[in-house]
């Protein structure tokens, strides 16, 4: 016999509701959905366990009770059934993009070609339920680097966990917390570059490639947005966030290209860069302390943890927040940093942080 676990990462709209696992398996019900093995809710996971014997075929899929309320992907579609051959104990992770009878809005792709980095990039789009019903209506954007991770977690290939960025702008637009918001996750080329960096890691650094790159989402990327979406084309209706390198790119930008994006979501933000530099010699902080006078009505949030890589980096952001007191910015009010002890430099952190991000960048003034 082998131990067999089922870890799940829920929608985020409420994690800790029933669900379970139904499938071909007298523990997983026989496909009764009334029989079904229930999962228990040990935040961030819903789990269960069960035994099999070695050699047992299982298949399986999730629900929320019914089949009514059965899994679904980042598109909305009902996913093959998961299928696990029993050899060794083994634990199965699933991130559920959502529920059928809840999925909202439509998730797209789009492509536009930037003359400044000499290529196309490929986008993913989400389009709240909204945007179809309201022909009229014009929507903030909120746009995310490494569109890979942002909506689907069958592209988010180091973790199998998306920040479920369309799910917290249902949630939170749901609850009056966030104007209902087109949702732009901006993908980065796969293999490396002659420097042996990742093209993602040469998209985003600043020590790389990061300038050009910024340069495309501050004016070729939003440009195109506001030409074939009904976008509210203003800098008060642009979000623009990312994490580790994407976090530090964001950072980049905002000091860079002032008055495309007002509110800016930056998550374990690498200021160590590709350089590996200490908080003293971060050229982006630096930077920050070189700028004269900072922009008004910005926003911004800084979220990192406590855990694992992002233990190191307090440092840096003591150094940014000492640098932005100094020039006028308030704690809970044009800035945040806020630190959780239980967090890590991983997609599953960074999802937890999203909400409380997106919460503080779009509180009225």
């Amino acid at each position: 016999m082998s131990k067999i676990t089922f870890r799940i990462v829920p929608p985020v709209g409420n994690p800790s509701e029933p669900a379970c696992v139904v499938g071909g398996h007298p523990t997983l019900g026989d496909w009764q959905q009334d029989r079904a093995l229930p999962l228990v809710w040990r935040d961030p996971f819903s789990e269960a366990d069960i035994e099999a014997e070695t050699g047992t075929r299982l298949e399986y899929k999730i629900i929320r009770g019914s089949w009514e309320a059965e899994a679904v992907d980042a598109y909305g579609h009902v996913p093959q059934n998961s299928v696990h051959d029993v050899w060794l104990d083994a634990t199965l992770h699933h991130t559920v993009a959502d529920w059928k009878d809840r999925y909202q809005g439509r998730l797209t792709h789009d492509r536009v070609h930037s003359s400044g980095l000499a290529g196309w990039r490929d986008l993913l789009v989400w389009l709240p339920p909204e945007y179809g019903a309201e022909a009229e209506r014009r929507f903030p954007v909120i746009y995310l680097h490494d569109g890979a991770n942002v909506f689907d977690p069958t592209t988010s290939a180091i973790s199998g966990v998306d920040l479920a960025a369309d799910e917290w702008v249902s949630r939170l637009s749901s609850e009056g917390e966030l104007p209902s918001s087109i949702v732009v996750g901006i993908c980065h080329p796969e293999g490396f570059s002659e420097e042996n960096h990742s093209l993602r890691d040469f998209d985003l650094s600043p020590e790389l490639g990061g300038a050009a790159y910024a340069q495309f989402v501050a004016t070729e990327l939003v440009e195109h947005m506001d030409a074939h979406y009904r976008t509210l084309a203003r800098t008060e209706a642009r979000i623009l966030g990312g994490a580790a390198l994407g976090g530090l790119n964001t950072f980049f930008t905002a000091l860079r290209h002032p008055g495309v994006f007002s509110k800016f979501i930056c998550l374990s933000t690498s200021f160590e860069d590709v350089s590996l530099s200490l908080p003293s010699n971060s050229r982006q902080l630096l930077a920050l302390a070189d700028v004269p006078a900072l922009p008004a009505a910005i926003r911004m949030f800084f979220g990192f943890g406590g855990q694992g890589l992002d233990e190191c980096y307090e440092p840096y952001h003591a150094e940014l927040g000492s640098l932005l007191r100094q020039k006028g910015w308030r704690d809970g009010e044009e800035f945040s940093i806020s630190q959780r002890s239980d967090g890590t430099h991983e997609e599953l952190s960074w999802r937890k942080q999203l909400g409380d991000a997106l919460l503080f960048v779009s509180r009225p003034s």
